[in-house]
């Protein structure tokens, strides 16, 4: 299950697709187990589906600790991966109006840098992929 949503998080902040090739077995019925990940993925996208739906890739290229997606005027971070208490996102140009997680929307620390902005993501959790939303001017 984590594997597969990083597989799709990873896809959209690649600006790619993920295709699943799954087909049925000869009773008709598609695998107990490729079912239950559909699900777990279903439910994943119910809570996290703005991140991803109707987004491109964003302007900071995919890192070892994850990806980033953009619509409209909000730029998701996912994490998939915490190596560090501080994330420096190179997005030169651009002017943070908030950072918040995007369960629960608390307000997440950054200082403007040169070149882009340091995110301090120290309370990241293990999650299958923890979410700040910013929401630029």
């Amino acid at each position: 299950e984590k594997e597969l949503i990083h597989y799709l998080v990873k896809a959209a902040g690649n600006n790619a697709n993920l295709l699943m090739n799954v087909g049925p077995q000869p009773d008709g019925e598609f695998p107990a187990a490729a079912m239950e990940r559909f699900r777990a993925i279903g439910k994943w996208l119910g809570q996290y589906g703005e991140t991803i739906y109707g987004t491109r890739g964003g302007p900071v290229a995919p890192r070892h600790w994850g990806v980033t997606t953009q619509k409209a005027d909000r730029l998701y971070v996912h994490i998939l991966q915490k190596e560090d208490e501080v994330l420096f996102l190179p997005v030169p140009g651009k002017t943070i109006r908030s950072a918040k997680t995007f369960i629960g929307k608390k307000n997440v620390e950054y200082t403007v840098v040169p070149g882009g902005i340091a995110l301090n993501v120290g309370e990241a959790t293990d999650a299958i992929d923890f979410v700040v939303e910013l929401e630029l001017q």
